[in-house]
């Protein structure tokens, strides 16, 4: 039986997803992009949260049962692209590094990106072009038959640079298998072939979420959103926890030995 692959371009048309298959969610400006880079750079772990609120509330409990976690829990993430205030981090991928977030855990909400997340199902991994290939390759060792990428979009409407990542990604994998795609899915490999003769750099410059992060002044972080697999590491949320896949970790250390 070949893999289906079901592409939704907002989280809000990802419902009820199946829990037996494996989901994928994509916010390449900037939530995935930034968890997966926290991840890469040594953090504890990543939670996802819907709301500020929840965001706060979440520390304040944790540090009610474990006051000795004080110092080692962050706040991050962003509302209009913007740090919230009385957080640690804001949302780009450059304040993630490996001084700021190692052996430390990140409290994280943003404006779709995390909605995106909570939305998925079964076996949730995040994707970036920081790491395309190595989500790729460990959504195919898993071995499902189904898989839904859920693109975070902007504030309800559809965003190019989601769009296409989950085109790369449904091109790789269907380079290397049999696999039906939803009219989406069918969508965005075209929109990715058709597009992947630029830089990918200069599309995502002009994307719906580039355009908004050049208003704001942090068009540096495009540049680090562009950097294609440049990292070989896979993030996987799970029980309401996103970390570093140790499996697949695993299986590259096997490989090389």
């Amino acid at each position: 039986m070949s893999k289906r692959i079901d592409v939704y371009p907002l989280p809000s048309i990802a419902r009820d997803l199946p829990v037996g298959g494996v989901s994928v969610a994509i916010d390449v400006l900037r939530a995935t992009t930034t968890i997966t880079t926290a991840l890469a750079n040594g953090a504890e772990s990543v939670r996802p949260y819907e709301t500020v609120k929840e965001t706060f509330a979440a520390k304040r409990a944790i540090l009610e049962m474990k006051p000795e976690l004080e110092g080692k829990i962050l706040l991050g993430g962003e509302r209009g692209g913007l740090p919230i205030n009385d957080f640690d981090l804001g949302n780009s991928p450059s304040l993630y590094s490996r001084d700021a977030v190692e052996g430390k855990s990140v409290l994280f909400t943003t404006t779709n990106g995390t909605k995106a997340i909570l939305q998925c199902r079964g076996v949730v991994l995040l994707a970036s072009f920081l790491n395309l290939t190595a989500v790729v390759d460990r959504i195919r060792r898993e071995n499902r038959d189904l898989v839904s990428i859920v693109c975070a979009g902007t504030d309800g409407e559809y965003t190019e640079e989601d769009m296409l990542l989950a085109g790369a990604i449904v091109e790789k994998i269907a380079q290397l298998e049999q696999v039906e795609l939803n009219v989406q899915a069918e969508f965005v490999r075209y929109f990715w072939r058709e597009n992947s003769g630029e830089t990918l750099l200069k599309r995502l410059e002009q994307s719906r979420g580039g355009l908004n992060l050049k208003r704001i002044k942090l068009t540096k972080d495009i540049a680090d959103a562009a950097k294609i697999d440049s990292l070989d590491v896979v993030a996987e949320f799970r029980v309401g926890v996103i970390k570093l896949d140790s499996a697949f970790e695993n299986s590259k250390r096997s490989n090389l030995e």
